[in-house]
């Protein structure tokens, strides 16, 4: 079992607490759907925070940021000599190769190093499309040499950890469980989303609490050492988390054009795991330390640079090489702060007039793109409920007004532990919702599962008519809450 990781005062790090507190701050005013954050200043925690209900036994999605643990396992196996980063990919799937011949040559001559380093073959790798994704690798059109380009494209992470799987005859999880979690006294049995055809998904699907991840960049950020100990090869890590390709032209965001390696991103502090919605592990070896964020910034446009410049202006700017002063006072209101933060709610007013002319009323909807055919709300006290009915039924989201309210998303079809496979259950999500004008009310649904995302939904009421928008910020789900429509109260209808 994982041994929680020693902690000390951010001033002992040479951080005051007033500095980690506006860091704090300034991902609340910038309105984050933060859910962790933790500073490691060498192997010690300097702060740890998390927005309830998550907390530290929570196994997050890291989404992307499980890219560099796929590319640890690859190390590892290049450190025992059962492959080389430039064994072309083609020769760990002899069986493919003779099933989909001829390979086109742009793909035949694709290496590891390519795969790691995102300079694969393919204009447009839509993997998703088949039920067995190796398959694509095979079938899909190459556009253009390998080993040139920096596109991203997870196609290249699910072959990685199919040759791990054909190696090391394991999937990559458990092989760094044996060579890495364990010794790093990370999480038991930590856990992946798995790809149709049964296999982890080192894409996207690693499920690992905060610490685990703050401890796996401490490894990547110490030349693969954990307390001395070597668990990955020193050359490898050093060479994974340098500039290995340019992407500039391949990413638009200026913050992530600063290079990429071996599935690790370079940034502008050192480099970083990262992945959708900021799950990040930002290592900044000058310093000694690592920022670990989870989050679901899906629906916020730039969320990971907002991180990043509170991460330079708040903490670093800030921070000193040795041990500040004890601030008991400022350390103390920085234990308040972190004690009262939760997930954020909708802002607005709690109460409006319409409200007592809308309860309980149905609105029938005109034909719409999300086949929505009535809504009806319902209040009561500081929470209330939507009705409605789509193309899978008859459904209920229930709303906090002013603070959020749990519960299963009423839809059942969405994936479950296997991509593209129906998980036969709601996701776990959690609800608010709030008068942004007097007849305008904004309803959130964060899914708070091992699926993340973001629905907003907006509903406005002028006379007898209420008019929908709904946008959804999710990966393959919320899909058929995406559009408008209007319609009309129903008369006698209550």
């Amino acid at each position: 079992m994982s041994e929680d990781l020693e902690k000390t005062t951010p001033e002992a790090a040479g951080i005051p607490s007033a500095a980690v507190a506006a860091f704090i701050e300034r991902l609340e005013d910038k309105a984050l759907p933060m859910h962790s954050i933790l500073l490691l200043k060498g192997d010690r925690i300097a702060a740890e925070a998390y927005w309830k209900p998550f907390d530290a036994a929570f196994r997050h999605r890291m989404y992307s940021a499980s890219k560099s643990f796929v590319s640890v396992a690859i190390g590892i196996l290049a450190g025992d000599g059962l492959l080389s980063l430039d064994d072309r990919v083609v020769t760990f799937f002899p069986d493919y190769a003779e099933r989909f011949a001829p390979v086109h040559p742009y793909a035949a001559a694709a290496t590891v190093r390519d795969l790691l380093r995102m300079t694969t073959c393919f204009n447009n790798a839509n993997y998703a499309s088949f039920d067995d994704w190796t398959e694509a690798f095979f079938r899909l059109p190459a556009g253009h040499l390998p080993g040139q380009s920096f596109r991203y494209d997870t196609l290249g992470t699910v072959m990685l950890c199919m040759i791990v799987r054909r190696v090391a005859g394991m999937e990559f999880t458990r092989l760094l469980q044996r060579r890495l979690f364990d010794p790093a006294g990370m999480s038991p049995d930590i856990q992946c989303i798995q790809t149709p055809c049964g296999h982890d998904w080192g894409g996207s699907g690693v499920l690992c609490t905060t610490q685990d991840l703050a401890r796996f960049a401490h490894v990547c950020m110490h030349g693969g050492r954990w307390r001395g100990r070597q668990l990955v090869p020193e050359a490898y890590i050093r060479a994974a988390t340098s500039r290995q390709v340019d992407n500039t032209v391949g990413v638009a965001d200026p913050e992530h054009q600063h290079g990429y390696g071996y599935q690790f991103w370079r940034t502008r502090f050192g480099f970083a795991c990262r992945g959708m919605g900021s799950q990040l592990a930002v290592c900044v070896p000058d310093r000694d330390l690592v920022l670990v964020t989870t989050a679901d910034t899906q629906a916020v446009a730039c969320g990971d640079s907002i991180i990043y410049d509170a991460l330079d202006r708040f903490v670093l700017q800030n921070m000193r090489d040795e041990p500040l002063t004890a601030d008991p006072a400022a350390h103390q209101a920085l234990q308040d702060k972190i004690g009262g933060l939760s997930l954020r709610t909708v802002p607005g007013a709690r109460q409006s007039p319409v409200a007592d002319r809308i309860d309980g009323v149905t609105y029938a909807l005109d034909e719409n793109s999300m086949k929505m055919e009535y809504v009806r709300f319902t209040f009561a006290a500081d929470e209330g409920a939507l009705a409605y009915a789509n193309a899978t039924g008859a459904h209920v989201i229930r709303f906090g007004l002013g603070r959020q309210v749990r519960q299963a998303f009423p839809e059942t079809h969405y994936f479950g532990r296997t991509m593209m496979r129906p998980g036969s259950r709601g996701y776990d999500c959690h609800a608010s919702a709030a008068w942004c004008q007097e007849d305008s009310l904004v309803l959130c649904v964060y899914a708070t599962d091992e699926y993340l995302g973001t629905l907003r939904m907006n509903f406005v009421f002028a006379g007898d008519t209420v008019t929908v928008q709904s946008e959804k910020f999710a990966e393959m789900f919320f899909d058929e809450y995406q559009g408008f429509a209007s319609g009309k109260a129903v008369a006698g209808a209550g």
